[in-house]
């Protein structure tokens, strides 16, 4: 009876003689990437990177990895990410990155280790084998006030906020202005060229009214342009200030040089008018052509 227990111990301490060789066998590569181990102080944020290459068949359990949280009452595992990757002799690569802070108050320099990461593999046969990653020690130094020299006390003392400098703004402030009324400026003159509000009240210009209402007339087929016809005829009677004729536009356009140029078009619309009215055929002005002729006529106007 008294061997039976011996023999229990001594298969344990033959496993346990077994376990490195085992995690050796299947963790083929443990190595850390840290920052320096030095400077440390409470708050500081600092991320430890681990590789681990594991052979095959046996895969990394990411389960069995820590969880962001606290790892110790001074440390916390802000984040940790695991990036997977092909390894060397067909083993998997597995790079662990965790993000940590420490809250250690230290009144002292003193010397902190971070506990290293619990690495476990597992084959699809239900295998597992367990080791442990690095380890990583740092020199974490207290946050202390400094200490004021003898007579130089007011030197270290809390000073007074800096009084914030005010520029002139006064250049920038008469440029916008400038740019303001220029552009009130240009708007005005824009409003008034196109006789919007306030300057709608003005005379009217005969042959600018007369283009509007041949663009809402002229396509409405003959009706239409008959109509868009004695709106025009209305801007040359306006112009002329009598009623106008075909026989009178030579002296008319002799009195006003600004519509001279447009003479061909103006005398093919009275021919097109007078056929249309009193004449038995097809109209032969185009309604195209005769909205051209009413807004050259109203540009002509509005530049003489």
């Amino acid at each position: 009876m008294r061997g039976r227990p011996l023999a229990a111990l001594a298969l344990l301490a033959g496993a346990a003689a077994l376990a490195p060789d085992m995690a050796a066998a299947q963790i083929l590569h443990r190595s850390m990437t840290a920052p320096r181990p030095f400077g440390v102080i409470l708050g500081d944020v600092f991320t430890l990177s681990t590789r681990v290459d594991v052979a095959p068949p046996f895969k990394l359990d990411q389960s069995a990895l820590p969880k962001p949280g606290p790892v110790t009452y001074w440390l916390d595992l802000r984040s940790i990410e695991i990036k997977e990757a092909s390894g060397p002799n067909g083993a998997t690569r597995y790079e662990i990155a965790g993000e940590y802070q420490t809250f250690y108050a230290a009144l002292e320099a003193i010397e902190q280790t971070v506990p290293p990461l619990k690495l476990v593999v597992i084959a699809p046969d239900g295998r597992r084998v367990e080791a442990d990653g690095a380890s990583w020690s740092f020199i974490t130094s207290p946050l202390r006030p400094i200490v004021a020299k003898a007579g130089g006390g007011s030197a270290y003392s809390i000073r007074p906020d800096a009084t914030p400098i005010r520029p002139s703004l006064r250049r920038n402030e008469i440029a916008a202005a400038a740019a303001g009324a220029a552009s009130l400026l240009a708007l005005g003159l824009l409003a008034w060229s196109r006789a919007w509000p306030p300057f709608h009240k003005r005379p009217a210009r005969p042959f600018a009214v007369a283009a509007r209402a041949v663009a809402r007339q002229a396509r409405d087929g003959e009706p239409g342009w008959r109509s868009a016809a004695l709106s025009l005829h209305r801007a040359f009677d306006a112009a002329a200030g009598k009623r106008l004729l075909g026989d009178d536009l030579a002296a008319f356009l002799a009195a006003r040089p600004a519509f001279a140029r447009f003479e061909p078009p103006i005398r093919s619309f009275f021919e097109a008018s007078r056929q249309a009215f009193f004449g038995v055929g097809a109209i032969s002005m185009p309604p195209e052509e005769l909205l051209a002729l009413a807004k050259n006529l109203a540009s002509a106007e509005r530049a003489s």
